[in-house]
C-alpha cells in the first residue's frame, strides 16, 4: 500500500483522499474488533453449554452401561438379542439455525421412532430401561454434536477475524499514518517554498 501511495503526486487533494481512506480503514478496524469481542463472548457461552452437556453425556453413557448389565443379568444375553428395538424409520434429527455475526449456529434435537413391538415372553423391565437409557445417550449426543459444531465454526471465524484485525492494526493503519506524515511534511515544505518564492518576487518588484 505504501508503494502505491508513494507513486501519487504529493498534493493537497491526494493528502485529503488518503485521510479519507484512513478513516474508512479505521471504521473497518473498529467493526472487526467489535465482531471479535462478540465472537469471544459467544464462544464462552457455547463452551459453558458444551461442558454441561459433556458431563450429562458422560452420565447417560454410564447409566446406559449399568442398565445393559442389569438387563443382561435379569433376562440373559439371548433374551436381549431378540428384544424388539424401537423402530427408527420415523426417527428425525431436527435442528434450528440462527445467524450470529455471520456465523450459522445450530441447535439439534433427536426424535425417536415409534414404540417397540411386544417384548419376548419372560422379558423383564430392565430390558426396556436399557433401551430408554441408550435412547438418552443418543438424544444427549445429538445436542452435544451441535454445540461442538458451533464451537468449531465460531473458532474458525474468530481466528479469521483476528488475522484481519491484526493486519489492520499492525500493518495497514501504521502504513497509512506514516504515508500521511510524509505527505504532510512535503506539503509543508512546498508551502514554505511557495511563500519564499512569492516574497522574492515582491522584493524584486
Amino acid at each position: 500500500m505504501a508503494e502505491g501511495h508513494a507513486q501519487k503526486s504529493v498534493s493537497r487533494s491526494a493528502f485529503l483522499e488518503l485521510r479519507e481512506e484512513q478513516q474508512l480503514v479505521h471504521n473497518g478496524y473498529e467493526f472487526l474488533d467489535e465482531k471479535r469481542v462478540q465472537l469471544a463472548a459467544e464462544m464462552l457461552r457455547q463452551r459453558t453449554v458444551y461442558r454441561e452437556l459433556s458431563g450429562r453425556f458422560a452420565e447417560t453413557c454410564e447409566r446406559a452401561a449399568h442398565a445393559l448389565l442389569e438387563a443382561a443379568a435379569a433376562d440373559g444375553l439371548e433374551s436381549l438379542q431378540v428384544h424388539p428395538a424401537k423402530p427408527l424409520s420415523d426417527a428425525r434429527v431436527t435442528r434450528d439455525e440462527r445467524r450470529f455475526v455471520g456465523v450459522a449456529l445450530i441447535a439439534a434435537r433427536f426424535g425417536a421412532g415409534g414404540e417397540p413391538g411386544e417384548p419376548p415372553l419372560g422379558a423383564s423391565g430392565p430390558a426396556r430401561d436399557c433401551a430408554d437409557a441408550f435412547h438418552a445417550v443418543v438424544e444427549t449426543g445429538v445436542r452435544l454434536a451441535a454445540i461442538s459444531a458451533n464451537l468449531e465454526r465460531l473458532m474458525y471465524e474468530y481466528r479469521r477475524t483476528e488475522r484481519r484485525v491484526r493486519a489492520l492494526e499492525n500493518v495497514i493503519l501504521p502504513e497509512i499514518s506514516s504515508e500521511l506524515a510524509t505527505m504532510e511534511e512535503h506539503l509543508d515544505l512546498n508551502e514554505q517554498e511557495e511563500v519564499i518564492r512569492v516574497r522574492s518576487i515582491r522584493q524584486r518588484e
